[in-house]
C-alpha cells in the first residue's frame, strides 16, 4: 500500500481502477511517516480482533488497546469501527484483485488466465489465511456488504467474460453470471482445501489448480452416449 503525503478524505461517490464504484468512505490516510505506522498498527489490530472475535465482539477501545496508540489517534483516521472493517474489506478486494492482475497479464488465452488467476488467489490466502475471515464476517455486519461485495466480483467477472464469448473462447449458450458465481466458488472452497491442510506446499496448490482446471477444461459429467 502507497500512502500519499497528505490526508485523503472519502466523501463522494468515485470509480476506482477496476471500475467499481465507491460510496462514501469514512477514513483518511496518513501524512507522515509516523502516521503511516500508527496507521497500519491500527489496521493490523482491528484485523486480527475482527478475525479472532467478531466485528460486533470488537470495541474500539479494544483496537485502542491492541495497536498500542493513544486513544485520539484512531479518530484521527476512521470515524467508527465500521469505517475500520470497510477499509479492511476495500484493501482486501484490491489485493487480490490486483494479485489475479499481475498473475494473468501474460496470459493468452482466458483458460490459462483462469488457471493463473486460481493460483494467484490460492497463493494470495495461504498467505493471508484471515481474509476468509474478515469477508465473511461481513455476514454478521450487514449482509447488504457481504453481498455488495460478491457481486461486485461478479461484475467484474462477466465483464472479461464477455470478451471470450465474443472471441469464441467460452460457449455463448451459457449464463456468465452463473458461470462468474461458479468460478468464485471453486477458488474459494479450493483454497480452504489447500489451508486446511496445514503441510500444504506448492506442490499441492499446482495440484489442486490441475484438478479445478480439468473440471473447467472437460466439465463433471460424462457423456451418456459415450457409455
Amino acid at each position: 500500500m502507497c500512502f500519499r503525503n497528505a490526508l485523503v478524505f472519502f466523501f463522494v461517490i468515485k470509480y476506482n481502477s477496476f471500475g467499481d464504484k465507491m460510496e462514501k468512505l469514512d477514513y483518511r490516510l496518513p501524512k507522515t511517516k509516523v502516521g503511516e505506522r500508527s496507521f497500519k498498527k491500527i489496521i493490523k489490530a482491528g484485523k486480527t480482533l475482527f478475525a479472532k472475535d467478531g466485528f460486533q465482539s470488537t470495541s474500539i477501545n479494544d483496537i485502542i488497546a491492541k495497536s498500542k496508540v493513544a486513544a485520539g489517534t484512531f479518530y484521527i483516521y476512521f470515524d467508527n469501527k465500521l469505517a475500520l472493517y470497510m477499509y479492511l474489506l476495500y484493501e482486501y478486494r484490491q489485493n487480490i484483485r490486483q494479485a489475479a492482475s499481475e498473475a494473468i497479464k501474460e496470459c493468452k488465452t482466458r483458460y490459462d488466465a483462469e488457471k493463473a488467476g486460481l493460483k494467484a488467489f490460492i497463493l494470495y490466502v495461504k498467505k493471508d489465511p484471515l481474509a476468509y475471515k474478515i469477508i465473511w464476517e461481513s455476514l454478521f455486519v450487514d449482509p447488504q456488504i457481504f453481498r455488495d461485495y460478491y457481486t461486485s466480483f461478479a461484475q467484474s467477472y462477466i465483464h472479461h467474460l464477455k470478451k471470450s464469448v465474443e472471441n469464441g473462447e467460452i460457449r455463448s449458450d451459457i449464463d456468465l453470471e452463473t458461470i462468474s458465481y461458479i468460478l468464485m466458488g471453486i477458488s474459494n472452497f479450493v483454497g480452504l482445501q489447500i489451508i486446511f491442510n496445514d503441510n500444504s506446499d506448492e506442490v499441492d496448490i499446482d495440484f489442486v489448480v490441475e484438478e479445478s482446471m480439468k473440471l473447467l477444461r472437460s466439465g463433471m459429467f460424462c457423456d451418456p452416449n459415450t457409455k
